[in-house]
């Protein structure tokens, strides 16, 4: 096993978390979606921004990701959703069928996972262009 500060930077990794958060409502200042790290840090410690929760899921940045990689993970998170269902619909797994309460019909689940396969034809488009 690695040590010293070659093995922490072999073990770390990022990882995009979403935040809902609770604002003081500010007319003069930026929205929360406009602020950096330092700006919500700084909002965070005097009280103005209160972490509410963590939102499970994709996490897409749009003034950064190249258009095809956002459209893969979109149809990546859409086929996990679909599964679900899926696995939800075929056997009586109480724990799958509780948290999915209202499930799609067979028709829907058919049709998304039709959506999914062409969202990654254009995004492997995309992606030949360099977007």
């Amino acid at each position: 096993m690695a040590e010293g500060p070659r093995a922490l930077r072999e073990l770390r990794a990022n990882h995009r978390v979403a935040l809902e958060l609770e604002v003081v409502e500010d007319s003069d200042a930026a929205e929360p979606e406009d602020w950096d790290l330092r700006y919500l840090e700084r909002a965070v410690r005097a009280g103005v921004a209160t972490p509410l929760r963590t939102i499970q899921g994709l996490v897409i940045d749009s003034e950064n990701d190249r258009i095809s990689g956002r459209l893969e993970a979109v149809a990546a998170d859409l086929d996990e959703q679909v599964q679900l269902h899926w696995l939800a619909s075929a056997r009586p797994w109480p724990e799958i069928a509780r948290t999915l309460h209202r499930r799609p019909s067979i028709e829907a689940l058919v049709e998304l996972e039709r959506l999914s396969a062409g969202i990654r034809r254009v995004a492997c488009r995309l992606s030949r262009e360099g977007l």
